[in-house]
């Protein structure tokens, strides 16, 4: 019986150091032959690793939630490779903007989120840097990943008076609606952080840590939290697309003025108009569409919901807010119909897994400004 007792001890420190070996192996081949990994695996690997860079490039921010750190200059994982980042330091608060090579004073600002920091985007494709080029104006890109409209607002009452833009364009994508709720509920948290507040809704300070360092935990945590999630992978000629069902856009949608976030939206919009107008800047908002909106003669062929809708449908939310927008008679631009008219030519505008604008869409989403500028007789463009 005693003799039992050594054997059993060794088979379980067997089995033990086996899986710390597996775990080694499995932890460590993909750092050092990544070049082994499947593809959709690499992709979890870069979404997780660019989460990472994106929240060691903020400072919490009392007003503002969070910040860009000023001074960074560093290399960005994205989709289609390493994206050159680089920030300048205001002179406002310690804030930091993303350098697109313009430089003060500044004609106009944009503010806004992912979308008008040009995430994705290296600077010679980012549509800010190429209206700035188009219309001979100097704009300062002070987008950031994550604000919300209410986020923007505090951020040009912030700057507004020191740099006192002739122009404020004011980027608006529909995720916005949600993001508004987020930082409505952060200013009533008592809490300086935003970043760190929302990640504490999701997991704990001990499965952050994991997710920052374990690949293993980076898989699970990935299948737990997108398993479910409708894509489908779409392929024609050049054009190559992932489309999703997400939920948040589909309760956009559905319930485009009845939302709970609409009256904080209208808010935060007017709000910037005041606050431009007090300045003596002029506000103007740009309709930014999602992915699956613009491609919608695809999507709804293809997505298991939303066979039936129309153009008109899915366009309610952006619809919506250009209603209101005119009501108060605040300038906007709805980029989608000419971003819809180059996507019917089979034009990859978007990335193929990611949300946001490849050069193509960068640049049409450029022109499209600049011809709304010039309809309202802000600008002059030239032939």
């Amino acid at each position: 019986m005693n003799s039992t007792r050594p054997r059993r001890r060794f088979a379980i420190a067997a089995v033990m150091l086996s899986l710390v070996f597996c775990v080694v192996v499995l932890e460590s081949v993909p750092r050092l032959l990544p070049g082994l990994m499947p593809a959709k695996v690499k992709t979890v690997q870069r979404i997780y690793d660019a989460r990472n860079s994106w929240e060691s490039m903020m400072r919490p921010d009392r007003e503002l939630g969070f910040a860009l750190v000023p001074g960074l200059d560093l290399e960005f994982p994205s989709e289609t490779g390493p994206i050159g980042v680089r920030t300048l330091d205001l002179g406002i608060d310690g804030i930091g903007y993303r350098d697109i090579g313009t430089r003060p004073p500044f004609d106009a600002v944009a503010i806004g989120d992912s979308f008008t920091f040009c995430d994705d985007s290296p600077v010679e494709s980012c549509w800010a840097r190429l209206l700035a080029d188009r219309t001979h104006l100097s704009i300062a890109d002070l987008g950031v990943n994550g604000y919300s409209n209410l986020a923007e607002t505090r951020l040009l009452a912030k700057v507004a008076p020191a740099l006192k833009p002739k122009l404020v364009l004011l980027g608006f994508f529909p995720n916005d609606f949600k993001d508004n709720v987020h930082f409505d509920n952060w200013t009533r948290s008592g809490t300086d952080d935003y970043w760190t507040w929302m990640r504490r809704k999701r997991r704990s300070d001990v499965s952050e840590w994991m997710a920052q360092n374990s690949f293993l935990y980076r898989l699970v945590d990935a299948a737990r939290r997108y398993g479910d999630r409708r894509t489908v992978e779409y392929k024609q000629g050049d054009l190559e697309l992932v489309l999703r069902s997400d939920d948040w856009w589909w309760g956009v949608v559905d319930r485009s003025e009845v939302t709970p976030t609409y009256e904080l939206t209208q808010r935060a919009l007017a709000e910037a108009d005041t606050t431009a107008k007090a300045s003596g800047s002029r506000l103007m908002v740009l309709l930014f569409p999602f992915k699956e909106q613009v491609y919608w003669h695809i999507a709804r062929e293809h997505l298991e919901r939303g066979g039936h809708l129309t153009e008109q449908e899915v366009d309610a939310p952006l619809r919506a807010i250009g209603e209101f927008l005119a009501a108060r008679s605040i300038d906007y631009c709805d980029l989608t119909e000419a971003l819809r008219q180059e996507a019917r030519k089979g034009t990859q505008l978007y990335l193929r897994a990611g949300a946001h604008w490849t050069p193509a869409g960068n640049r049409v989403a450029a022109e499209a400004v600049a011809n709304c500028l010039a309809k309202k007789g802000l600008i002059t463009l030239s032939s």
